[in-house]
């Protein structure tokens, strides 16, 4: 397996396997500084399934193809299982649990998510949306990023644990930053040794620790998400300590930073197409004043917005599958222990599915237009059993936070530099996004 690309016997065409470490350690720079760029060379080089050889000799396949994608996601779920690596710090929560246990998991949290339950949070989402507005001042320039963070914090922690959020948001915030800028080194170690990199993972998820393991002990109002899964029991007795911690992370992460960024990203756009704002406005203009009451059908273009803005940035922009029996795969037998990356980022801007897709260009989620396009290209949540319980909570929260802001203000960049994607396990953008808010007349 060495020299220049081919196509091996058995496996999809892809990059040379690395001849040694120093190639190894190339490819991976290569990945740290541009994944974005470095992977879609390759899938303009090699076609939508590409394969390569990952270290510790690991078959790793990937595609951005809609058909390949639903297979894996949908038509044979059962045959793959989660891929954990980099994602400690959420330890056997909802997204990287397996098995009975996930299902059990699952069972005990979806009746948070049901609509009666989401549409309870409306009000308590729109009172900490407009008190957050409230406090803002004609003129100010924010930190979109930082604001939204702090402002889907606070929501989460009230909508989903019954309570104000007590501890410190910038450390909780640096730690799970932190975290995610290990994604792409390289680890040449196993946990248990105590090198540099182990070590400085171990203190951070000790951070997080320190950060929510209050949450849980104060308990949750009744009502609450928190307040049902604390007294949640099943034929295994109630949840431990440590499996409520680790659903309470992974509902940060996925309830909080996923939105928040979600927010930055649609308000980004916004600024740089004043038409849209302009339109936005109008039909906010024709809203009910109590937006926590109004029917998300009421606000379609705000609808279209945040699923563009969900289409560019996908919050799993990569959705990593580890086989777990061999099986069939665009002609190719994939064995057990292989992995399959599925680039939902690549899908969403694929000119095949969506014409000019580095364009934002809300109109295409009108309904004919959703008509017409090729089933399961647009899947920002996954797809299938394993698709986020909490989908639309965000999509409620999102919309009542972004429209609160922008029915009393416009927004407008402070800087007009390009804001360039930082990916790590979300999609973050490379630098803050500065804006100063111009109250509506």
């Amino acid at each position: 397996m060495v020299g220049g690309p081919v196509t091996f016997p058995g496996f999809p065409p892809g990059p040379a396997a690395a001849r040694h470490l120093l190639e190894e350690l190339r490819a991976l720079d290569d990945l740290r500084r541009d994944v974005l760029g470095t992977v879609a060379q390759r899938f303009a080089t090699y076609g939508d399934f590409y394969y390569n050889e990952a270290a510790g000799n690991v078959d790793m396949y990937h595609t951005c193809h809609p058909d390949l994608i639903h297979q894996v996601l949908v038509t044979h779920a059962r045959a793959f299982h989660k891929r954990t690596t980099d994602l400690e710090v959420l330890g056997n929560g909802l997204l990287t649990n397996d098995g009975e246990d996930w299902r059990r998991q699952r069972r005990r949290i979806q009746p948070g998510f049901r609509h009666e339950s989401i549409q309870r949070y409306a009000k308590l989402i729109a009172e900490e949306a407009e008190g957050w507005v409230q406090g803002l001042r004609d003129g100010d320039v924010i930190d979109l990023r930082q604001q939204m963070m702090q402002l889907t914090l606070r929501i989460v922690c009230r909508a989903l644990f019954g309570q104000h959020f007590a501890g410190r948001s910038q450390r909780l915030a640096r730690a799970m930053h932190l975290l995610q800028e290990q994604v792409f080194l390289p680890k040449f170690f196993p946990p248990w040794v105590p090198s540099p990199g182990n070590l400085l993972r171990r203190h951070l998820i000790a951070e997080v620790d320190r950060e929510v393991f209050p949450i849980i002990d104060r308990g949750g109002e009744p009502g609450s998400l928190l307040s049902d899964l604390l007294a949640a029991t099943d034929a295994e007795g109630a949840m431990t300590r440590q499996q409520l911690r680790d659903e309470v992370v992974t509902l940060f992460l996925a309830g909080h930073e996923t939105t928040a960024l979600a927010l930055t990203w649609s308000c980004y756009q916004l600024a740089l197409h004043p038409e849209l704002d302009t339109a936005l406005a109008d039909e906010l203009a024709q809203a009910p004043a109590d937006l926590a009451t109004a029917q998300l059908s009421r606000l379609p273009l705000a609808g279209r917005v945040l699923s563009e803005t969900l289409r560019l940035y996908p919050p799993a922009y990569v959705v990593p599958r580890v086989c777990a029996e061999p099986l069939s795969l665009a002609g190719y037998r994939i064995e057990k222990g292989a992995e399959v990356w599925m680039w939902i980022y690549f899908m969403h801007h694929d000119a095949r599915w969506f014409p000019e897709p580095e364009r934002f260009r809300p109109e295409r989620f009108l309904p004919e237009a959703e008509a017409a396009r090729r089933a399961n290209t647009f899947i920002p949540f996954g797809a299938g059993s394993r698709a986020c319980v909490g989908r639309h909570f965000a999509d409620l929260e999102a919309i009542l936070c972004l429209t609160g802001l922008l029915r009393r203000f416009k927004l407008h960049l402070v800087s007009p530099r390009t804001v360039r994607i930082h990916p790590r396990i979300t999609l973050a953008p490379g630098r803050p996004i500065e804006v100063r808010v111009e109250a509506r007349r």
